[in-house]
């Protein structure tokens, strides 16, 4: 399979395990289905969590619309959380050549249909392949491949060692009596003769995997000529390990488990001292070699998790999110991955939110929020040791583990949750952390929990659309509340607020959005079909007045465009223009999410891949776009590409809208751009009214938001 103009699509997901049933129930049939409609010569995918990459060949010009609609789809059910195109880099060189990247394109392809077929599979006595353990193939199809390749027992080893050095032992090192167990089990898995004549194989038990383990063997063959004839570019057991990592990577093998089977691997080489090479053996069901699967699945020992700890607290204080050493320690000290135990290892110390809950639509409702979040918010709140310390949203516990390590044995955290499964899950976690100083409360969070106030801090982990007065009363005279606030439409900002006099001023804030608040205090959000399919969408909240009906086709209406002069680089924040805008558009700003379908047909050109803020004022709709601009020469001196921001509408009247948000747009870049913003909040039925540029009213406060 020629290296050609392959495409890529990178789907995310919420977890593992929702990926593989969804790869199974919508990516496996509608593979097979293109590859018979000659829409597709080749397709496979690899994975990085949280994402799936799925790369296919095309062989008809439908085929990128064909795959479109499928993804589209299933972000649709919400059965990922999206897609977007993307650009395949093939490994060459580390592949060994051109050639040796067709050979591995070609057992990528049938790897990958075989992996799909295998999670399909019911796990019954009788389902053959569906009965070995991942751990069990990867070892098997794994010594299928070295031998089809030629290589003798020791230069086997030399390959495992050399997979060893990418997963590195120590990091995940099982005990040695636990080696000593587990080892003759992979030595039969590395010795058993498991190729497609093999008698095991060949009409014997294991014939389910008779296709995939000839397509390994057909692999190391195929290399093994290439290096004969002199024109792999790399050695070739080199070019091996690259094969078993990646093999191992689409079966779905954590780094955990990879690390400890290279490991087993190796010592089952360099311990074995009769130099022996697989022979065939006598069929035997399932070989004996159950251990392997059970084995290894038992407790990681810690210094895995702390140098996975200490990995994440490096990138953190490496981009700046952490800056305090108190905070970076507490990073350090508190295992996430006790709060998240349904996740491999090193899925709990990547830089990504953990999904746990979701309603009955699909939505998420409960998360191990993104550790760059917490981290950041951990700053603003600035605890100290002996603190009382209230967090609304107990989560999974983690948050509050973190605080619990900040204020110490002298301290006190108090979380609080609805729902009593959320908070059984916090509890269990912090049991497991061993944090005796945290109680985790069943109740409504906008209530706070006055049996512990006053509180030196509140936190809030949810997005709220308005302060409780709860939460300011139960906080102490000089104590500090961090909060993320939506303050209109679709804006939010983590906002730091002390007292000031009879109100509360903010400190601080920082982009950022949060699932919201449950309760009697609820802030739903309605989402509004701008298509029939549910292509493009938009995002409305209870503030915004909004007649959906009015909306229906009007992206049918013809668009316009207008440009305003106003430049950004390329990786410049939109979040401070957002905020003016929200501000001054009557009906603030809305999130308007695209799917790349919408995008692909030109029915909407968004500022972003994932879709655009947009304003609407009764059946008109404008939203943000954005092009590149000629000059490159940024406005305090550097040069970079920069992209001019649009304005693209559509309905009968858009035209005036349009104009109103560019006019919007360009004062805040000539007038407010440079400034810092002040947002302050006081109780509606204050006496004193503060006053600033922008006010608006909720139901228990008046909002005041200012360019200072």
């Amino acid at each position: 399979m020629e290296s050609g103009d392959w495409q890529q699509s990178v789907i995310e997901f919420t977890d593992r395990r929702t990926a593989e049933q969804v790869a199974v129930q919508d990516l496996r049939p509608a593979l097979a289905a293109a590859q018979a409609e000659g829409l597709i010569a080749g397709w496979f995918f690899t994975r990085k969590h949280p994402c799936w990459r799925l790369r296919y060949l095309p062989a008809d010009s439908r085929a990128d619309g064909f795959f479109a609609d499928v993804l589209d789809g299933s972000a649709t059910e919400g059965r990922i959380i999206g897609w977007t195109a993307g650009i395949y880099e093939p490994e060459t060189f580390a592949f060994g050549g051109a050639a040796a990247m067709d050979v591995a394109h070609e057992l990528f392809s049938h790897d990958s249909r075989h992996i799909l077929d295998y999670l399909a599979r019911p796990s019954t006595p009788a389902a053959g392949a569906r009965d070995l353990g991942r751990r069990e193939l990867a070892i098997l199809l794994c010594s299928v491949l070295l031998r089809g390749a030629g290589t003798d027992w020791y230069e086997q080893g030399d390959v495992w060692a050399r997979v060893t050095q990418h997963r590195p032992a120590e990091r995940t090192a099982p005990p040695a009596e636990r080696l000593h167990i587990l080892r003759p089990a992979v030595h039969r898995l590395m010795t058993v003769d498991a190729s497609p004549a093999s008698r095991l194989v060949d009409g014997g038990p294991l014939a389910a995997i008779g296709g995939w383990s000839a397509a390994f063997e057909r692999a190391g063959q195929q290399l093994a000529d290439l290096a004969r004839r002199g024109t792999l570019e790399r050695g070739l057991r080199a070019i091996l390990t690259h094969h078993v990592i990646f093999f191992w990577n689409r079966l779905g093998l954590s780094y955990a488990e990879q690390a400890t089977l290279a490991t087993l691997a190796k010592e089952v080489v360099m311990a074995e001292q009769e130099g022996a090479v697989s022979a065939p053996e006598t069929p035997t069901g399932r070989m004996g070699v159950s251990a392997v699967d059970t084995e290894i699945t038992e407790e990681t020992p810690p210094t895995t998790a702390e140098r996975l700890r200490d990995a994440l607290a490096d990138r953190l204080r490496d981009q700046g999110t952490v800056r305090t050493g108190r905070v970076e320690a507490a990073i350090r000290a508190v295992p996430r991955h006790l709060f998240v135990p349904t996740v491999p290892l090193e899925e709990a110390y990547t830089d990504e939110p953990v999904y746990t809950k979701h309603d009955g639509a699909g939505m998420s409702i409960s998360a191990a929020s993104q550790p760059t979040i917490v981290a950041m918010m951990l700053e603003q709140l600035r605890v100290q040791p002996g603190h009382r310390v209230l967090e609304i949203g107990a989560g999974t516990g983690y948050n509050a583990g973190l605080l619990a390590y900040l204020v110490g044995d002298d301290g006190q955290i108090t979380t609080i949750d609805v729902d009593d499964d959320i908070v059984a899950g916090a509890r269990a976690g912090l049991a497991a952390a061993d944090w005796p100083n945290v109680r985790v409360i069943l109740g409504d969070g906008v209530l706070g929990y006055a049996d512990g106030a006053p509180y030196d801090r509140v936190i809030a982990t949810v997005g709220a659309f308005d302060l409780p007065p709860a939460w300011l009363e139960q906080l102490a005279p000089h104590g500090r509340l961090v909060v993320p606030l939506r303050l209109r439409g679709s804006v939010s900002r983590s906002i730091v607020f002390e007292r000031a006099g009879g109100h509360w001023a903010s400190r601080s804030s920082a982009m950022c959005t949060f699932m919201p608040l449950r309760g009697i205090a609820d802030d739903a959000r309605r989402i509004v079909p701008l298509t029939p399919d549910g292509a493009v969408s938009l995002h409305t909240h209870q503030e915004q007045a909004m007649d959906a009906s009015t909306l229906t086709g009007i992206l049918d209406h013809p668009r316009s465009e207008a440009w305003t002069g106003v430049l950004f680089g390329a990786a410049e924040s939109f979040e401070w223009l957002d905020l003016w805008l929200t501000c001054t558009m009557d009906n603030a700003l809305h999130r308007m999410p695209v799917q790349r379908s919408a995008i692909d047909s030109g029915l909407v050109t968004p500022q972003f891949g994932w879709g655009a803020m947009a304003v609407t004022d009764k059946g008109d709709l404008a939203y943000l776009t954005l092009r590149p601009a000629e000059r490159t020469e940024n406005a305090d001196g550097g040069t970079g590409r920069l992209y001019e921001v649009g304005v693209i509408s559509h309905g009968p009247g858009s035209d005036e809208l349009a104009s109103r948000v560019v006019d919007e747009i360009r004062t805040w870049d000539r007038d407010h751009r440079s400034r810092a913003v002040q947002i302050e909040i006081q109780p509606v039925d204050a006496r004193e009214r503060i006053t600033g540029q922008f006010t608006f009213g909720t139901p228990r406060n008046r909002l005041v938001i200012s360019w200072n």
